[in-house]
Formats: structure tokens, sequence, C-alpha cells
């Protein structure tokens, strides 16, 4: 419906590419301004920058990566030359997980130096632009995994860092780069851009996290001055075998994280949450047969770590890890 109460006569969702709706492609060339104002009125159309618009089923379907690529979409059709993505963009093109929320401003790689180059929507960054590997992304130009990782890592705190970096060389990543890569684009990082924050990432991160929410729950634990936990140490039954997120061997204590996703998700309920909550209770009790204590540690507690670390004292985690 239009804001006057009639239906819209155009068929946005035809009109769209890659879920984009731009004005050079509404049929009406005098008449499309007024036609696609209108439409945003009545939502039929979010309006993501000038000459950009999304139908609103789209975008309400989209979670907030989606919208973000979205975002990147429209910057890209407006752009007079190739543009190189990088950072958060970057990262959402490659999948890669961030912390907070994903930014409303694209991010671009830029040789400019100053003068006349501020866009709505649009943050240009010129940081490493000399030594940034550029890649094709399917139709996106972007930084290679490593500049991404290392570009989202510097900005954001450590525990939110080691999240982003255990993500570009986990195991189950198909696109995978190696520490040493990590290791060596860090050396090459100016001071001023972070290089000692990104050394000491790299230095923490590992190959063995299942997820984002992990890794930053592995952090904070280091940060708390725990000593450091074995990563998915295998234990065995006669139902088969059970790998506990973090174990302390000489305590013989294990924690677990438990994600909000976990029995949010449809990829990990299968639409079936209680189900969810009966197999990880089943296995708790496996698991506490062969162990001492086992902590089950939430993102409340993350993100509150004075209750992390009471849950890990109390089961006997013993500190003096951190370095």
């Amino acid at each position: 419906m239009t804001a006057n109460g009639k239906s819209s006569t155009m068929d946005f969702n035809a009109m769209s590419r890659d879920g984009i709706v731009l004005t050079h492609n509404v049929p009406g060339h005098v008449e499309a301004p007024r036609s696609l104002t209108r439409a945003v009125e009545s939502g039929e159309l979010v309006k993501l920058r000038r000459g950009a618009y999304v139908p609103a089923g789209i975008w309400e379907r989209s979670d907030y990566r989606a919208r973000h690529i979205l975002r990147i979409r429209a910057v890209v059709a407006h752009a007079a030359h190739p543009i190189v993505l990088c950072g958060e963009s970057a990262a959402a093109l490659w999948g890669m997980p961030i912390s907070g929320a994903w930014p409303t401003s694209v991010s671009v790689l830029d040789n400019w130096r100053g003068g006349g180059r501020a866009e709505p929507g649009i943050r240009r960054t010129t940081a490493g632009f000399a030594t940034a590997r550029v890649v094709e992304l399917d139709e996106f130009r972007v930084t290679d995994v490593t500049r991404t990782a290392l570009d989202v890592a510097r900005r954001v705190s450590f525990s939110e860092a080691v999240g982003s970096l255990d993500w570009a060389i986990s195991r189950t990543n198909p696109r995978a780069v190696s520490l040493e890569s990590l290791a060596d684009d860090a050396e090459n990082f100016d001071a001023r851009l972070g290089r000692r924050h990104l050394q000491r990432v790299v230095g923490f991160a590992t190959s063995l996290s299942d997820s984002f929410g992990e890794s930053r729950c592995r952090a904070v634990i280091h940060l708390q001055g725990f000593q450091p936990p074995e990563l998915q140490v295998e234990f065995r039954d006669e139902l088969g075998s059970m790998y506990p997120d973090f174990y302390w061997r000489t305590a013989r204590v294990a924690a677990e994280f438990d994600g909000k996703q976990k029995y949010t998700r449809d990829e990990y309920t299968h639409g079936d949450p209680v189900e969810v909550l009966w197999r990880e209770k089943n296995r708790e009790d496996r698991l506490r047969k062969q162990i001492s204590g086992l902590a089950r540690l939430l993102t409340s507690d993350v993100e509150h770590p004075e209750r992390l670390s009471r849950k890990l004292t109390d089961a006997g985690v013993p500190r003096g890890g951190r370095t």
C-alpha cells in the first residue's frame, strides 16, 4: 500500500538485482524518484543510500550480516571505479564472524590521502593500502582472508579479536589460512596500526575453536588469570566420544561454553530445542563420570568476567596462566 492507502503498481521484487532496486532501473525516468519515495513512505521499500533501495520483504528476511551485504551491493553498484572492500565489509563477504553489530557504513580500501572524498554510508581507509593483497570473491574485489582478519582484529579488544583470528585458521573453515601467514602479515603492520596488539592475538589464536563465542570465552579465561586449558580432549565411553570445549588435566576439570545459538538456531536445534537440552544433559552426565568437575559457561558469564571467574574457581580450575 502507498501512503494514500492505494496499492503500488510497481513490482519492486522484479526490478531488483541481487536484492537491490536502483533508481535507473525503475521504469519512467522522470517519475522514478517520486515513486520510490512513496514506496519508502508506504513501507514497500527500504532506502539503503541515494539511488539504491531494497524491497521490504527481502530486508525483513535478512539477518544483520546479509543486510550489510545489501549495503555493499548498493555501494558497488554506484561506484564510478572498481573498489576494494576491506575490514568488516570484507569479513561479511568471507563469512567471517565479528564482534558486535554489523556496521551501517561500508569499508573501502583507498589510496586517497585527503580532500573531498567523504560519502555518506562509506568508510574509507588508507591503512596498509600498499601491502594489501586483493582477490576476487564472486563479483567483488576484497582484501584476502589474512588481511581481512587482521584488519578486523586490530580495531577491537583482545577477547573480541581472538574470535575472528580463530575463524581464519579454523580446522573446519574451508577458507582457512595458516597461522604463519597471520604472523607474517601482523609483523608488517605499522606500530600505529596496532602491531603489538595483533602479535599478541596471533600468538593466542588456535585452529581448534568451534565458534566465535567459544573463542571469546577462552580469551576471557586467559585474561582472568587461569591456567590455559587443553582444547577438544577426547573422552570415551560405551556410547562414543565426547569433546568438552576446555579441559584442565591436572585438576581433572572441564568447562563447556553454551552459546545461546545452540538452543535457538535451527542449524543446531533442527526445530526442537528441547531435544538439544536433553542430549546435552545426557552428555554432561556421561562426562561427569570421568572427571572431577564441570563448569558450564554462558554468554552472560563471558560478558561479566567476574561471574565466569567464580564458576571456574568453584569448579577447581587452577590459576597462574596469564602472560
